[in-house]
């Protein structure tokens, strides 16, 4: 039987020409998405903006306990001094924010002095705790109260109607206590020095996370994971790029490998490492398991077992704290060989000559 034949006057399309629709529709996702992005920075300025315009700012100063899992808020009582400088510190990193160039928060992306990013709000440790904040009423701080290694401090911010209009957020931990403990901590009070109480709190005038209507602006993704753990981005990506790579590979113990990934902040984002190189492919092609058995054969001293018991080698998962990330390491490509010695060196950091 013939080939079919293109209808007289028609000429078959050439591959470039099927791809273009696809082109096409790429080239409008990203034109939709950097409208999103633009629409989105508007709107947090004019909400920078408008907040650095209020008058009348009414501040409450919260302490939030097992803030990641079950949040619990207890509000302090402050003196009208205090209350006045907490305002004039929030409204200075509102100013910070407001005068900043906005970029979306992108796992990897380290923002420079004069940038901070944002997010959008998100269900997790940080609505949680913003629902158990805006609460009518909140349990009472007493000096009795224990809080834990790590703790939440919160500046919630009100018009004169009540309305919430901001939070600011920084970590809380008893380091941050001015209990004496071993020290005897003394104050000037302009014409001697007191010593200083047990429940003295020290506060960081660096106020780096603030919490809009519906987004999170802050100097850095640092500022909203020392906090609240890993972005919500960071943990998709990194999710998508165990899959394209290690998820590839067989590996005895491999759930408890993604699992361990899908967890640990630090190897969510060695995975964005690995996937800064998935494009390459030379790096594509290193990664084939009999590559990789070739490579584990010739440096016994990485210590990463190999499984042959199976039909096919595989790799081994060591889930103990000094073998965990041998895999990652290994896909990383953490490893130079010298030229001058012809020794294997395992290597933290490492620039690509020609780059």
């Amino acid at each position: 039987m013939s080939a079919p034949t293109a209808p007289e006057g028609t000429r078959p399309t050439t591959v470039d020409e099927q791809a273009r629709p696809t082109e096409s529709a790429q080239r409008s996702e990203t034109a939709e998405q950097a409208e999103q992005a633009e629409h989105a920075e508007l709107s947090i300025r004019n909400q920078l903006l408008e907040l650095m315009s209020t008058t009348d700012i009414f501040v409450t100063l919260l302490m939030v306990a097992d803030h990641r899992n079950e949040p619990e808020a207890f509000e302090v009582p402050i003196s009208s001094e205090l209350a006045d400088q907490l305002v004039e510190q929030a409204l200075e990193s509102i100013s910070a924010a407001g005068g900043a160039e906005l970029r979306p928060s992108t796992p990897g992306f380290k923002p420079d002095a004069h940038q901070w990013v944002y997010q959008p709000k998100t269900e997790g440790a940080l609505s949680a705790v913003e629902a158990e904040i805006i609460r009518p009423t909140l349990q009472q701080y007493d000096r009795g109260q224990k809080f834990g290694r790590q703790n939440l401090l919160v500046l919630r911010l009100r018009d004169e109607a009540g309305v919430d209009i901001a939070q600011l957020c920084q970590g809380f931990s008893p380091e941050k206590d001015l209990a004496p403990k071993n020290k005897i901590l003394a104050l000037w009070q302009g014409e001697r020095f007191a010593t200083v109480g047990e429940d003295a709190l020290v506060i960081d005038r660096k106020l780096r996370l603030i919490v809009l209507a519906d987004h999170v602006v802050m100097s850095s993704d640092y500022a909203y994971e020392s906090i609240f753990g890993a972005l919500p981005g960071l943990r998709q990506q990194a999710a998508e790029t165990y899959r394209k790579s290690l998820g590839q590979l067989p590996i005895v113990g491999g759930e408890e490998l993604a699992q361990a990934c899908a967890s640990d902040m630090s190897m969510m984002k060695k995975l964005l490492s690995i996937q800064a190189k998935l494009s390459s492919p030379e790096y594509a092609d290193a990664l084939k398991m009999d590559r990789l058995l070739v490579f584990l054969d010739q440096n016994p001293q990485l210590e990463i077992p190999i499984d042959r018991t199976g039909p096919e080698p595989a790799l081994v998962f060591q889930k103990d704290v000094q073998h965990r990330w041998q895999l990652l390491k290994l896909l990383d490509d953490d490893y130079l060989r010298s030229d001058l010695t012809d020794i294997t060196y395992e290597a933290n950091s490492k620039t690509r000559f020609g780059d």
